[in-house]
């Protein structure tokens, strides 16, 4: 006969100050049913068998179970800082946090009494939690057959019986559009499933503009993804936020239409000829309010250095007419496709995602090449406020301000961008890069730091 266990079940937390472990993406559905037998490598997920890495046994009267196993079986995530000895387990709306030899854990910011702290077993070098305590705090019904020596755990998804509602502020790069939107309306359905109505209020800037609403016109935001990571440290911080993550690079190209004054003449070789000829007209965004304009211009010193053309730079900025220097580089696009432009600096993404024709630059000026970082550095440019900035490799950055109103959803939201979003990036043009947290690893939110490791 089955009966619930009167002894502690214990997750094996395998997790090492290397983390040598994996985790899932984001379950649609976490319904499950997990089976577990005493001293056997193989397991069933909803009946269907699977090895384990590590058997369950018993030790000291507890029942120690794999959490990697449980945990992706289930859909949840877990994040080990060694710094503070912190365990937090993302699982559906709950957030669980427990600490290495404290009996007290933390569920849903309520605070909870353990009966066993949690530890390292000094044989196998495990993290072990009380895996009762953490089915329990997620509904998870766990049974015990002593006969078998076998071990049920039953999980379905249960959605909040009253529904939430929250609203995330979002200020990003107007070259992010598409693909932010992409995401938040894959992020708003996955928690729909939950119970939770999740409304994105976006505003769209410049990078330079869009940072300069938060310390200048105090608005307030949930969420702030630029075009350029540089302007996170040189603005943000410490006043505003303390991290951030660079997530996705582009590339500059020179954008047209098939109206284009001499667009069948144009190459990556003689386009800044093209440029020059006096009939025609081309545009870039304000060097003082999009990153997209001030590495135009950055683009434009390297050029003549490239091209060994003395003279080049200052010759194609006083050929832009001060009109087609338009606050935002995305504002361009109506203007070619208007034919009151005849080129647009842009990045690769807008072109992609607005099918345009372009003109791909070489490595050495595209800003696109992390191998170059050298040879970008030897461009610099003043901006009217004062700031330096010098050529880099294209990278957009991320953080959450320190005021953040939604703040555990802001994260949630950016978890699932980091870990979910590389293919609608890849697709706009933008694509992931490898992902860097400042100042460091274990000094961003325990939820965003899921998203970064993989």
């Amino acid at each position: 006969m089955k009966k619930v266990a009167n002894v502690f079940l214990v997750f094996v937390l395998l997790i090492s100050l290397c983390f040598n472990y994996s985790i899932n993406l984001l379950r649609a559905d976490s319904d499950c049913v997990i089976e577990l037998t005493i001293g056997k490598s193989v397991a069933t997920v909803n009946f269907k068998s699977v090895t384990l890495d590590t058997k369950p046994i018993i030790q000291n009267g507890r029942t120690l179970v794999p959490i990697r196993f449980v945990s992706e079986a289930f859909g949840g995530f877990i994040d080990y800082n060694p710094n503070n000895k912190t365990i937090t387990i993302i699982f559906d709306l709950h957030i669980i946090t427990l600490k290495l030899g404290s009996k007290i854990a933390v569920v849903d910011e309520k605070e909870i009494e353990l009966d066993v702290a949690p530890f390292i077993d000094k044989e196998s070098q495990r993290t072990l939690a009380p895996l009762r305590f953490v089915a329990e705090s997620i509904g998870a019904n766990v049974e015990w057959n002593q006969t078998n020596k076998t071990i049920k755990i039953t999980y379905k998804q249960k959605p909040l019986q009253t529904k939430k509602s929250i609203t995330l502020r979002v200020i990003h790069a107007g070259s992010l559009t598409q693909p932010i939107r992409d995401v938040e309306n894959s992020f708003k359905n996955y928690y729909s499933k939950l119970g939770v109505n999740i409304t994105f209020e976006d505003q769209s800037a410049g990078s330079v503009d869009a940072v300069k609403q938060i310390t200048e016109l105090k608005k307030d935001f949930d969420i702030v993804l630029l075009a350029d990571s540089f302007l996170i440290p040189q603005y943000l911080i410490p006043q505003y936020t303390d991290w951030y993550v660079n997530f996705a690079t582009n590339k500059l190209v020179l954008c047209y239409t098939d109206k284009s004054k001499y667009a069948k003449d144009i190459t990556p070789k003689n386009w800044y000829e093209i440029l020059l000829r006096k009939d025609v007209d081309f545009g870039y965004a304000e060097p003082n309010s999009d990153p997209a304009g001030y590495r135009t211009l950055l683009m434009f010193q390297l050029a003549e250095i490239y091209y060994k053309k003395p003279g080049l730079y200052k010759n194609l900025i006083n050929a832009t007419k001060p009109n087609n220097i338009r606050p935002k580089s995305v504002e361009l696009v109506a203007l070619l496709e208007a034919n009151e432009l005849d080129y647009a600096f842009e990045y690769e993404s807008v072109a992609v995602q607005n099918n345009l024709k372009y003109i791909s630059l070489p490595d050495e000026l595209n800003l696109g090449n992390p191998a170059l970082k050298d040879w970008y550095a030897k461009a610099s440019l003043t901006l009217k406020d004062g700031t330096v900035v010098k050529g880099a490799p294209i990278i957009y950055g991320l953080t959450i301000p320190d005021n953040a109103t939604e703040k555990e959803f802001a994260q949630r939201f950016v978890m699932y961008l980091l870990k979910n979003g590389d293919d609608v990036f890849r697709k706009a043009g933008q694509p992931f890069v490898s992902f860097k947290a400042y100042p460091d690893i274990y000094k961003i939110p325990p939820i965003v730091r899921i998203g970064i490791i993989k």
